[in-house]
C-alpha cells in the first residue's frame, strides 16, 4: 500500500472530489483512452500523444507531466491512500476503490478518474511532521509520499516504522562554496529558477501562482511562506542568476515597485548586492526586502540539502538532478 498526493487545481476542485467520491486528472480532457484503445502502460506512447497535443512544451515539461499521467494510471492502485489538499491548510484523505474510468460530466476538468472512499476530511497539514509538510508543497499534480508510515498511523493503521537513512553529511572544505556555485552556474536560467523553487519549498513556501506566470515586474515566484504553522507570510520572490554582475539599488527599487500591497519581497542572486542596494532594501519608510546573495543561498542549500534532493526526485526532475551531480558529501562529481 502506497500514499499519493493528487491535487485538484490548487484545491479548487477538492470539494468536487469529496462530494462525488472520485479523483481525476486532465491533460487529455476530451480523449477517452479506453475507447481509443491506447496502451496506457507504455510511457513512450503517452509521451508521443502528449507531444501531439502540446506541441510547444519543452522536454522537461513533457517528462514531468507524462510521468504524472503514467503514475495516476499505473502506479496508483486500489487500496492506496490519496491525499487531496484544499486551498487552505486542510487535507482530504481517502483510499482508491476502483480502476481507471472516463467520465466527462463537467463536474471538473478531470475526466480520467478513479473511484474513492474518503476516510478523513479537514485534516490540518500542520498535524504532520515538517518533512511531510515539505512534501505537500510539491507543485506537481500527482506524486508519491515517501513518509507513508506517518500517514498510515494518522489513519489508525498499525504499520512498523521504516528506518531513515543517515546521510551523515560533513562539510570540511573551504572551497565547497565555490564548487557548488560553479555547478549552479552550469544550470540554465530556467533550471536555476527550479532549484530556487525547490529550496523555497523546503523552507515552507507554497506557490499560489504557477512558476513563470506570476506577472510583470520581474516577479518569479508568488505564494505563502508557512513558518512552521506559527505564521503565514505573503511572499514574492525575484531571482537573478548573475555571477559577476552585482545587484544595484535600481534593481531593488524596481522590485519594490512591483510588489503587491500585502506581500513581502525576497531577492535572490548568486552574485552580491552593492552597498546602496543593501541600504535601499532596509530604507526607513519603505517596504523591506530580504536579500539573499550567493553565499547565503549556498548556505541555505547545504542546510536543506537532503530535503532539496528529495523534492527534486519527487518532481521526477531527473535532468536537473543529473546536472547537479552532488555526492552525499556535497562535493561535485
Amino acid at each position: 500500500m502506497r500514499v499519493f498526493v493528487l491535487r485538484a487545481d490548487y484545491g479548487r476542485y477538492t470539494d468536487v472530489f469529496r462530494n462525488n467520491n472520485y479523483i481525476g486528472i486532465g491533460w487529455f480532457e476530451q480523449i477517452n483512452p479506453i475507447e481509443g484503445g491506447w496502451d496506457l502502460t507504455d510511457k513512450e506512447f503517452l509521451k508521443e500523444k502528449y507531444r501531439e497535443k502540446y506541441v510547444g512544451d519543452a522536454s522537461m515539461r513533457v517528462n514531468q507531466n507524462v510521468g504524472q499521467i503514467y503514475r495516476f494510471i499505473n502506479e496508483m492502485q486500489i487500496g492506496d491512500i490519496v491525499i487531496s489538499p484544499y486551498n487552505t491548510n486542510d487535507l482530504l484523505i481517502g483510499k482508491i476503490t476502483g480502476e481507471l474510468y472516463f467520465e466527462n460530466d463537467n463536474s471538473s476538468p478531470y475526466p480520467w478518474r478513479k473511484k474513492m472512499e474518503w476516510i478523513k476530511d479537514n485534516v490540518n497539514r500542520h498535524s504532520f511532521s515538517q518533512p511531510i509538510q515539505n512534501t505537500l508543497r510539491a507543485t506537481l499534480t500527482c506524486f508519491e509520499v515517501k513518509q507513508k508510515d506517518e500517514i498510515f498511523e494518522s489513519l489508525g493503521y498499525d504499520i512498523p516504522h521504516s528506518k531513515k537513512e543517515n546521510y551523515d553529511i560533513k562539510f570540511d572544505s573551504k572551497s565547497i562554496n565555490e564548487l557548488i556555485k560553479n555547478k549552479f552556474l552550469e544550470l540554465d536560467p530556467t533550471e536555476f529558477e527550479l532549484l530556487v523553487s525547490y529550496l523555497l519549498r523546503t523552507l515552507g513556501f507554497e506557490p499560489t501562482q504557477e512558476t513563470g506566470k506570476v506577472g510583470d515586474g520581474g516577479i518569479d515566484f508568488e505564494g505563502i511562506l508557512d513558518v512552521n504553522g506559527i505564521a503565514s507570510i505573503n511572499l514574492q520572490v525575484q531571482v537573478k542568476r548573475y555571477d559577476n554582475n552585482s545587484i544595484g539599488e535600481r534593481e531593488i527599487r524596481s522590485f519594490r515597485g512591483a510588489l503587491k500591497q500585502d506581500f513581502q519581497g525576497c531577492f535572490i542572486t548568486l552574485s552580491k548586492f552593492q552597498k546602496k542596494a543593501i541600504e535601499s532594501s532596509n530604507k526607513e519608510g519603505y517596504k523591506g526586502i530580504q536579500l539573499i546573495d550567493g553565499n547565503k543561498f549556498i548556505e541555505l542549500f547545504i542546510n536543506q540539502y537532503e530535503e532539496i534532493i528529495d523534492v527534486i526526485q519527487l518532481d521526477d526532475n531527473d535532468d536537473l538532478l543529473e546536472k547537479l551531480q552532488f555526492k552525499k558529501s556535497l562535493l561535485p562529481l
